[in-house]
């Protein structure tokens, strides 16, 4: 029997599954944002494109080495492309307003990184990559059910 600290840490290996996995992917990200800020691409919109390269690159990574899903191409690429816009968008509003108070652009995509980067995972984790056949029937019927004993149902909410 699991116990509920269990899926607790295969979250957390998944987790690091998924920032170690996709340092290259922020490699090729940051890499390219260096690229277009030197050639005179705005900081703003070389964070936009090259976020989009990195995110494109980190779909083929997330499927097979993060989260390991059945779940078809087509369905798991539409729901990674809604986080992934997601994703840019927060880290092109954290970039705006970080650029506005004046940081250093690199120290602003850092920033931008990590908070969309946790973001994303926990899309990817529960919605993106969730393969329904996965998950146990004894998942409550309603979010009202789970409050009544929230550790009741701790392992079937864990993926």
């Amino acid at each position: 029997m699991k116990t509920p600290r269990q899926p607790l840490r295969a979250m957390v290996e998944q987790f690091v599954r998924y920032i170690g996995f996709g340092s290259g992917a922020t490699l090729v990200h940051y890499a390219s944002l260096f690229a277009l800020v030197h050639a005179d691409v705005p900081a703003w919109r070389a964070s936009v494109i090259s976020n989009t390269i990195g995110a494109g690159l980190y779909y083929v990574i997330s499927r097979r080495a993060v989260f390991q899903t059945s779940l078809g191409h087509v369905n798991a690429m539409i729901r990674f492309a809604v986080v992934a816009v997601m994703a840019v968008g927060c880290n092109a509003a954290i970039m705006a307003v970080a650029l506005r108070l004046g940081l250093y652009y690199l120290v602003a995509q850092m920033c931008a990184s990590a908070l969309s980067a946790t973001l994303a995972f926990l899309a990817h984790r529960y919605w993106t990559f969730r393969d329904d056949a996965m998950v146990s029937t004894t998942l409550p019927s309603s979010p009202m059910t789970a409050l009544s004993d929230p550790l009741e149902h701790f392992e079937a909410l864990s993926l």
